[in-house]
């Protein structure tokens, strides 16, 4: 075998295998796999307070620079209201790589998608923090916040009912 096969060979091996561990692009994951109509949610929806049905899915996302050591991270939820589904970075396909799977240089932005489910009647509130883990609370660069109150399920479900404007 040829140096120049060997190299190919490799190269291609390694392509692949970065094919499955590189982040997703843009495309927005599905949450979950129930039948509930799922509330869209992004950075712009700081500090809103909704109102969901129980059983009812929240797609969360936001503007992430991963490659910098800032992300964001859980810093508040009732895990007996609410349910943290899934959590996945996105890669833009338009900086580095694109579609080869190959990272995208530092720098380049991304989103962060968290996926939530809301498990049973009640009023709660969560919060993210975009920071470095290992700096701690302090390097904390900015926040999200989101007030919930969900309502038991019900054969009429209104879906979903702002009850305030998103602050200007």
């Amino acid at each position: 075998m040829s140096k120049l096969t060997l190299t190919l060979a490799l190269v291609t091996g390694l392509l692949l295998t970065n094919l499955d561990a590189a982040p997703r692009a843009w495309s927005a994951p599905r949450c979950g796999q129930t039948r509930s109509p799922m509330l869209l949610i992004t950075s712009a929806d700081h500090g809103r307070k909704l109102e969901i049905n129980q059983g009812g899915e929240i797609q969360l996302t936001l503007n992430d620079n991963a490659s910098t050591g800032y992300r964001w991270s859980l810093a508040s939820l009732d895990p007996t209201l609410v349910e943290l589904v899934s959590e996945e970075a996105l890669a833009n396909p338009r900086e580095g790589g694109g579609s080869l799977g190959l990272p995208p240089p530092v720098g380049s932005p991304g989103q962060v998608v968290y996926c939530f489910r809301a498990l049973r009647p009640g009023r709660t509130e969560i919060t993210l923090n975009y920071l470095r883990s290992w700096e701690g609370d302090r390097s904390t660069i900015d926040r999200f916040r989101l007030n919930l109150q969900i309502h038991p399920k019900s054969a009429n479900p209104v879906w979903p009912v702002p009850t305030m404007p998103a602050p200007q």
